[in-house]
């Protein structure tokens, strides 16, 4: 093959390499754990966050908190400092967004992380008896990209009323 064939075949293929579709990223998962990790822990966190995986969290009936904690393992690493864990309810097959909160990261380049975090009783964000889609994202350049998810139910009582209205008092108290 003489050189301006070689060229050419080289510049073809150049071409093709950058038009071609980039191959689709698989996305991370999110384990629920029920303990913190050991500090110590090496080798097969995955093997360990399965090992203490939970579905569901049961409500601390006091405060009316959840106390959430997971492992984050990413197929890739964020490359950024702050990544967005971002909450949606599952309503049939459908996800309706809840809220979201900053997560900063102590390396930037570590696929594999612990995060725990507080979820609170309210009408409009989080109850007891739901379940939650959970995800990370990270935004670069090409704006948020997902690189994590995973499911988790609340327990809890669900708020009970009756329907009747007591406006005797002050302030109206629903029974």
């Amino acid at each position: 093959m003489n050189r301006r064939t070689l060229l050419g075949v080289l510049l073809a293929s150049a071409a093709l390499a950058t038009t071609a579709p980039l191959p689709a990223q698989s996305n991370g998962s999110i384990v629920f754990i029920n303990r913190r990790p050991p500090r110590e822990l090496m080798g097969n966190m995955r093997g360990w966050a399965g090992a203490n995986q939970v579905r569901a969290y049961n409500e601390d009936t006091q405060s009316h908190v959840w106390r959430v904690q997971f492992m984050a393992f990413l197929a890739r690493a964020p490359r950024a400092v702050e990544v967005t864990l971002v909450f949606y309810k599952i309503e049939g097959r459908t996800r309706r967004y809840v809220t979201n909160q900053a997560i900063a990261l102590s390396n930037p380049n570590d696929q594999v992380f612990f995060h725990q975090t507080v979820l609170h009783r309210s009408p409009d964000e989080f109850q007891p008896m739901e379940n939650y889609e959970v995800a990370i994202t990270v935004n670069d350049s090409r704006g948020a990209t997902e690189i994590a998810r995973g499911r988790i139910g609340l327990v809890g009582v669900p708020d009970r009323h009756d329907g009747v209205v007591d406006f005797t008092g002050a302030a109206p108290v629903v029974h």
